[in-house]
Order: structure tokens, then sequence, then C-alpha cells
């Protein structure tokens, strides 16, 4: 019941404005020019109206467009047929004078009284074909917005289920990646092994807890950022050219997990560090993040691999499915320095 009343608050409370306005100038237009509301003609009049107007709107209606097209035209056609031979049979002659003669005006500028009856002529000719133009296009009107609903929620659930399959997706080599790390540390016997397998815990811990959720912590998307650089920045110690620098009050804002993780990653995958330095900036503003990160690479490297290209592809789409128009990421690569930037308005 609470769903019905809702959906005629919702949906139908424009036809009740729509019939109110009309009613509100009928009544003012027959008093300016009879001088009196005809409330008993005009209470008839807008009752033959909205009767006429439902039973087109729910029942006539809904069954025709149920057929096919050939047999609408038929339809229309046979209306249209039909009503004009009643018209010619059924419908009063024009009067050969004014309806109103000088005469009839009384000093005062106001009408006789007038007729309140409603005949058959009226009925059909006049608030017949009005009620059943006017609820033809009402409906019509009121299909279209539903459509427009049913479309924008398929495309919503669409979209909710392409994201959650985004979400779902964790891109094996970034585990490999650290692993490989964990075991040229462990050939070398490094002390920092421990160190690095804990930090590594960490990380996965925080991907698989954050992998379905809608937003999560910047600060904590940040602080998971940070902790895999820590890991890279073991393994390449002895390139010391790692750079990173990170500016902005990030426990203010929110994001979606691991969005920033997979450039951080496919950076250290193909960064030849004997090259140049490997830079990393995150910059927050006024809920403006500003993303930079640039490694330089062998050309040999150029074709990346499918998981590297699929991780690269799916953050895309996570841009685009969530921050719509909020976002600008630009991508250059000149075949020796890949450089990445994204700005994403997160307020």
């Amino acid at each position: 019941m609470t769903t019905f009343f809702r959906q005629i608050q919702t949906t139908y409370i424009y036809h009740w404005i729509i019939w109110s306005i009309l009613i509100f100038f009928k009544l003012i237009m027959d008093y300016s020019i009879f001088g009196n509301f005809l409330l008993l003609m005009n209470l008839k009049i807008f009752l033959v109206s909205i009767i006429l107007f439902y039973i087109n709107y729910y029942i006539f209606l809904p069954l025709i467009i149920r057929q096919t097209p050939k047999k609408i035209l038929i339809i229309t056609i046979s209306f249209i047929v039909v009503y004009i031979a009643l018209m010619i049979v059924f419908m009063p002659p024009l009067p050969q004078h004014p309806p109103f003669l000088p005469k009839d005006f009384p000093k005062d500028g106001k009408m006789k009284p007038f007729n309140n009856s409603i005949n058959f002529s009226d009925i059909f000719f006049r608030i017949g074909i009005f009620s059943i133009i006017f609820s033809t296009l009402i409906f019509f009107v009121d299909k279209w917005i539903e459509n427009k609903k049913k479309i924008s929620a398929l495309e919503f659930e669409r979209q909710s289920s392409q994201l959650k399959i985004l979400r779902e997706q964790i891109n094996p080599h970034f585990f490999f990646n650290a692993l490989n790390s964990i075991y040229s540390l462990s050939i070398t016997q490094s002390k920092d092994t421990p160190r690095v397998i804990l930090i590594l815990s960490d990380i996965m811990r925080y991907v698989l807890n954050n992998k379905n959720m809608q937003r999560n912590n910047l600060n904590d998307e940040i602080t998971n950022i940070k902790k895999y650089i820590e890991i890279q920045s073991i393994r390449f110690s002895k390139f010391n050219n790692i750079n990173c620098k990170f500016y902005g009050n990030f426990d203010s804002y929110e994001i979606e997990p691991l969005l920033l993780l997979t450039f951080v990653e496919n950076a250290f995958k193909y960064a030849d560090l004997r090259k140049g330095p490997l830079d990393i900036k995150i910059v927050l503003e006024n809920g403006l993040l500003d993303f930079d990160i640039r490694n330089f690479y062998e050309r040999k490297n150029n074709e990346k691999s499918d998981d590297s290209k699929l991780g690269v592809e799916n953050t895309k789409m996570k841009l685009h499915l969530l921050y719509p128009e909020k976002y600008k990421l630009d991508i250059d690569d000149n075949g020796s320095e890949y450089k990445i930037n994204l700005k994403l308005q997160l307020n």
C-alpha cells in the first residue's frame, strides 16, 4: 500500500497539477466573459473529461500499444474515419448568426443565465475529442519518462555488475613481483627479508579486505602504497634513485581502494633505474588529488604484458564508472620514459 501511494505521488502527481491548472483557467475565462463561474456546467464538463481521459489512458491506449504497428495504423485510421462520419451525421449545424447578438448583452456587461445542460454532441465532439487527444499526449509522455527510468536503472545495474567484476579482479603479477622481491633478498640472505615478508603480508591483507569496498580512507590507501614502495626500495636499494613525495590531509577524504596501486606497481615492474630515477608524487589540495608518476625503461620493455594492460584498462574503467567527469588521466610514452598524471576530484 505504501509503495502504491508513493508511486501516485512521484509518477502521477503532475496529472492533478495539470487538471487543477485547466480548471482554474476555465473558471477564470468563464467569469471574465459571462460574469459567472458556471460551476455546475464546469463540474459536468470536467467530470466527463476526467472519466473519458482515464478510460482512454488506462484501458484503450495500453490495449492499442500492444498491437503490431500495422494494426495500430488501421485502428487510428478507422477511428478518424468513424469520427468524421459521426460528426457529419450528428454534428448540429452552425448558427447563421453570432451566438450572442448585441441586443442580448445587458447594460451591466454581464450575460444572461447560461444553460448548464450538456448534450451528446458536446460530450462526443468537444469534450470527448479533447479528452482523447489530451490523454494520448500525457500517456506517451508518461511512457517516455518511464522508459528513461528503466533504461537508467538497467544502465546502473550493468555498471554495478561491471564494477563488481573489476573490483574482484586481483592482478596476480602484483603478488608474483612481490614474491620475486623476497626471493631476491633471500638469495643474498639479506637481513631485510623478514621485514619485507611482514610488509607484504600487510599489503596482501589490505588488498583482500578492500577489494569489494565502495570507498576507503585515502590515508589508508596512501599507507598501503608507501608499504609497497618500501618493499621495492629495499629491492633496488643499490640505485638509491626512487623519489617519493606525499602532501596533503589524506585522512579527510575517501577513494576507491587499490585505484592508484596499479600505476605504482607497473612503474616498478618496468622501471630501469640505471637509466634514470623513478618519481612518485601525490598531492592533495582542496579535494583535488594530483597523482604524478614517471619512470625510465628499456625499449625492449615497451610491449607490456597482458596482465599489465589489463590492470591499467581496469583502472581506467573504474575511473570512468566511479568518477565520471571528475578526473583527467594523461599517459605519455615517448619510447624511453613513461609518465602518468591523474587529477581526481574527491569531494
